[in-house]
């Protein structure tokens, strides 16, 4: 079951009713969406480390300011760059007209060179939903509660790049709700 109301690029917010978990105030970018499942990285959720420190566990010195961001709680060594799409690399995944993902060994090493995007945020792991499962909480069908489904809002570099943590889930579920009543008017 696709709907084309979620399609790669859309941001899935966790409504406030979500609290208590790992995906409380959650704001994910759905990267694909197809009938073997969806994927997505979680774009306000801070790892522990900086890029500088990440690069360095990795053996690349890279001054390079910036926080490493935690995707999703799936496949949490896999590490890839979200980013503008200006800029590719040798395995790079356009999500949409605006945003591409990068992942490629030598990531860190082009990003040391100056070889990078104008807009770009640094991933380990990612989300991923079962084929149906997305749709299934989506629309709140059992076992999922629809006071809880995931609201949508298309994305946009100012929510994507310019905003972390709280504030990225408050800006992204203002500007969904402002959305939501100018639909009603």
């Amino acid at each position: 079951m696709i709907d084309k109301s979620i399609q790669p690029g859309t941001l899935l917010i966790a409504p406030p009713a979500v609290q208590g978990t790992f995906w409380t105030k959650s704001v994910i970018l759905l990267t694909e969406h197809h009938a073997h499942g969806s994927l997505g990285l979680m774009l306000n959720k801070r790892s522990s480390l900086t890029i500088q420190e990440f690069a360095e566990q990795c053996g690349v010195e890279l001054n390079l300011p910036g926080q490493l961001y935690m995707g999703g709680p799936v496949n949490t060594k896999s590490f890839c760059m979200l980013h503008s799409n200006e800029w590719t690399s040798a395995n790079t995944m356009q999500v949409n007209p605006q945003l591409s993902i990068s992942s490629t060994p030598t990531l860190l090493e082009d990003l040391r060179t100056g070889e990078k995007p104008m807009f770009y945020r640094l991933f380990v792991g990612l989300c991923g939903w079962a084929p149906d499962q997305l749709m299934s909480e989506y629309l709140g069908h059992p076992p999922f509660n629809h006071n809880k489904s995931w609201l949508t809002f298309a994305s946009n570099y100012d929510i994507i790049f310019k905003h972390d943590s709280k504030e990225q889930w408050t800006t992204a579920l203002e500007q969904c709700g402002q959305e939501f009543a100018q639909s009603l008017l």
